[in-house]
């Protein structure tokens, strides 16, 4: 069985976050599924499949070393990417994609010589957190009130899956950051959510770590489908119509990537794309 590592969100062609890619996965179980996933030495791996309905061009399944999610930002990209290339794709192309989370739109985009691949993610949803949930949030993230984002507070975002979105004035706060991973996957766990995802905002560009203990992975080094939900809470907060925004991530672990995010309204919802672009950089053999 080959196993593609691929880097997605590269930045200046470098970096980004590592991800596997069975692009044949077709007649393995989903044991066997998340067997590989541990082995493959990764946060997420993807699993490629021939479309289960008569919409979807592929199915895809994605597996953490410990279970199996919805979906995956990075995933999508690394995985796309992959058949893009196998199958020496040019220009733009549309397909749909079927994942745990239902039909999802793929959009890859040819700028010169690279391939941008972009998720249309499902609609997302804003809930308040209780107060006496966010000041557990800021104990065990090791975090002060006043440190917080002005005019941001603290929120549950979902595009399928829930995760903490904690806004900081300061960039600098933003790499001190040292949670208790422990408390803050029983807290996540309680409220059923994935993980917390903090940020800070400069202009049209916003920096990011994404702690995801409840799935497996204490810190996932560049999250698309949580810089997603960012775009969209910052349009909504702002009274934008329309946003692009770019979500640095990866510094800690020295694998600088960015998510390239596109917000519009959409009535009293928003259509919001992430994408960018990836680089094949291993295979392995199991």
């Amino acid at each position: 069985m080959k196993v593609y590592i691929v880097n997605a969100f590269t930045r200046d062609n470098a970096g980004g976050s590592p991800t596997g890619v069975v692009a044949d996965a077709s007649g393995l179980s989903g044991a066997e599924m998340q067997a590989i996933a541990r082995q493959t030495g990764v946060s997420h791996t993807a699993f490629v499949t021939a479309g289960s309905s008569p919409e979807a061009t592929v199915s895809i399944r994605f597996f953490t070393p410990g279970e199996e999610i919805l979906n995956c930002g990075h995933g999508t990209i690394a995985a796309h990417y992959v058949r893009a290339v196998q199958l020496q794709l040019q220009g733009d192309h549309i397909i749909y994609q079927q994942a745990n989370a239902g039909l999802q739109q793929v959009i890859i985009r040819q700028q010169g010589t690279q391939l941008f691949i972009y998720l249309q993610q499902n609609q997302i949803q804003f809930t308040d957190v209780l107060p006496v949930v966010k000041d557990r949030l800021l104990a065990v993230t090791g975090l002060l009130e006043t440190e917080l984002a002005a005019g941001f507070p603290v929120v549950m975002a979902s595009p399928g899956a829930n995760r903490f979105l904690v806004g900081l004035h300061s960039r600098e706060r933003l790499y001190d950051i040292n949670p208790d991973f422990s408390q803050l996957r029983q807290l996540c766990d309680e409220n059923q959510a994935l993980g917390c995802f903090v940020w800070h905002l400069s202009g049209n560009d916003a920096s990011a770590r994404m702690f995801a203990p409840s799935i497996g992975v204490n810190e996932d080094i560049i999250n698309g489908n949580s810089s997603g939900c960012l775009g969209a809470y910052l349009l909504q907060r702002q009274g934008l119509e329309q946003l692009d925004l770019a979500v640095y991530q990866g510094e800690p672990q020295h694998c600088p990537g960015v998510v390239n995010v596109q917000v519009k309204k959409n009535g009293a919802a928003c259509d919001t794309l992430i994408g960018g672009t990836a680089a094949i950089t291993g295979e392995i053999l199991l």
